[in-house]
Parts: C-alpha cells; structure tokens; sequence
C-alpha cells in the first residue's frame, strides 16, 4: 500500500509546477507586495492590503455594510471590524441609511478616495509591468480569461 500511496504523491508532486492554485497564490503574493511596495512609497505606512476589501467595494454614493460583506465575501462581523479600523483611520465615515434606520451608510472621505486613487495608479503601474513582461496582446487575453471565469462562476 504505502509504494502505492508514494507514487501517487510522487505523480502530484510531479503536477505542483503546473499547479492553477499554486500559480495564481504566487501571482497573487507577487502583486499585493508590489502594490503595498508602492504604496509605502506613497506615504500609506499603517494602510492594509487586506482592507482593500472593504473599500474597492464602496460605490460612489455610499454602500451598506451587509453589501459590503456580500460582495467582499466575508462575514458581516469581519466587515464590522474592517470598518471601525478604517473609520478609525479617517478613510471612511459613515451615516444613518435614509430609509432603514438599522443600516448605516459607509463612505469615502477625502482621505480614502485619496488613498484610492493612489492605490489605482499603484495597479496601474504593476499592471504595466507585467504586460511589459509578456506583452500587450498576452496581458489583455489574461484579463479577458480571468473576467470570463469570474462571470461564469458568478464571482462579480
């Protein structure tokens, strides 16, 4: 049994190059400490990546926290807390929903669409490195995949 079990692990291990899982969480890893790199550069010392979560969700006119927690993927408890540190930090505030008087209405300050444009012009420039390394047409096709599984898995 146990040469059995070891050539199978041998058969995966052989796979782990060409692993999808592997190859997006290295791509994955790659981009946040690029994006966080720049964002350093631009003077967001205490900002955290993982609180992107909560604020590229935010529509223009404001967005509920159920909302957020929906499209962010995670609990309604986790988004609490993701919004108290952030509100702490002045990137978002928030008021009373005009019509539901148990939700409240979260927004960008000043600050956080600051900080947003400044963290869209830091993708934007990872974004131009990695076309830079497989080229325009690849990058765009890679884009264009990505949204079709997105679509297709209903995660948008």
């Amino acid at each position: 049994m146990s040469a059995t079990i070891d050539a199978r692990y041998e058969a995966c291990l052989a796979k782990r190059p060409d692993s999808l899982a592997r190859l997006i969480n290295l791509f994955k890893k790659d981009i946040d400490l690029r994006i966080t790199q720049k964002l350093l550069e631009r003077g967001y010392k205490n900002f955290k990546l993982g609180d992107m979560v909560l604020l590229v969700h935010i529509d223009a006119q404001g967005t509920i926290n159920n909302d957020l927690a929906r499209k962010a993927r995670i609990s309604k408890q986790a988004m609490s807390k993701v919004v108290k540190n952030l509100e702490a930090d002045n990137y978002i505030g928030t008021r009373k929903h005009d019509t539901d008087n148990r939700a409240s209405i979260i927004f960008l300050t000043e600050k956080g669409k600051e900080f947003m444009i400044n963290a869209y012009e830091a993708v934007d420039e990872v974004q131009d490195l990695y076309a830079g390394i497989i080229g325009e047409e690849a990058f765009t096709q890679l884009k264009t995949i990505l949204k079709q599984l997105t679509a297709g898995l209903n995660l948008s």
